[in-house]
């Protein structure tokens, strides 16, 4: 059942609060101390590790489980789990194991795809939550990049020219729809972008996502019909 912690704080359900600077907080959920400027009206912090939680493992799973080379149905099936919060930095995993599934079953790759979602994982998980706004790099966008760079075994020396490239375009579709971050909105914009991407370069078919919200009564700053996915509830 959906509750408010979803939609806000994990532990009480009150807004989020983004600040300018950043301090140091203790996870109200592991203990752990670290830098961040998010915290709930309440004063509550949780951690990415902690807010990601278990979501990152079945995202894992679920792309391991898939047939498809739809990358949005891959993701869709992943947001889907209870685990798996509105928003979060769960989400940059959920963009980089779609497309490498979607990737892998489309080109004849399976056997690639466990290093593949290794690569991805580990990458993934060092962007941070709310970069979006305080690096001016959406994770989303970030995610697909790593997502290119895994396939294209590029290195700061070879391959990651079309690495920047696809990020670049992934963020200015996203910067042009909203101010306001949604994660499932510019994960759906990453997704639409890679799958452009790589059709124009020659590198995968995949199938073109046919995307419809189906998220927007858990997410309190959904911008209704502005958003590009036309939220169905």
């Amino acid at each position: 059942m959906e509750t408010a912690k979803s939609r806000g704080c994990l532990i009480c359900g009150a807004p989020l609060r983004y600040h300018k600077s950043s301090r140091r907080m203790r996870c109200s959920l592991c203990g752990t101390v670290r830098e961040t400027e998010v915290a709930c009206a309440r004063g509550h912090f949780v951690c990415d590790a902690c807010h990601s939680g278990g979501a990152v493992s079945v995202a894992r799973e679920l792309s391991m489980r898939s047939v498809s080379s739809d990358p949005w149905e891959i993701a869709l099936s992943i947001m889907r789990v209870p685990s798996v919060q509105t928003h979060g930095p769960e989400h940059h995993s959920i963009v980089g194991f779609a497309l490498a599934a979607a990737y892998c079953n489309a080109e004849d790759k399976r056997e690639d795809l466990p290093v593949l979602l290794d690569i991805i994982e580990k990458r993934s998980n060092r962007i941070p939550g709310g970069v979006c706004g305080y690096w001016g790099a959406c994770g989303a966008a970030v995610g697909a990049g790593v997502f290119l760079s895994a396939i294209l075994g590029a290195t700061p020396l070879r391959g990651g020219k079309l690495c920047n490239m696809l990020t670049a375009e992934c963020l200015i579709a996203i910067a042009e729809v909203s101010d306001i971050r949604c994660c499932k909105r510019n994960l759906g914009i990453a997704l639409r972008e890679t799958v452009a991407f790589l059709r124009e370069r020659g590198i995968a078919e995949l199938s073109q996502p046919q995307i419809v919200c189906e998220f927007s009564a858990r997410n309190r700053e959904c911008i209704g019909s502005a958003c590009p996915w036309k939220p169905s509830a």
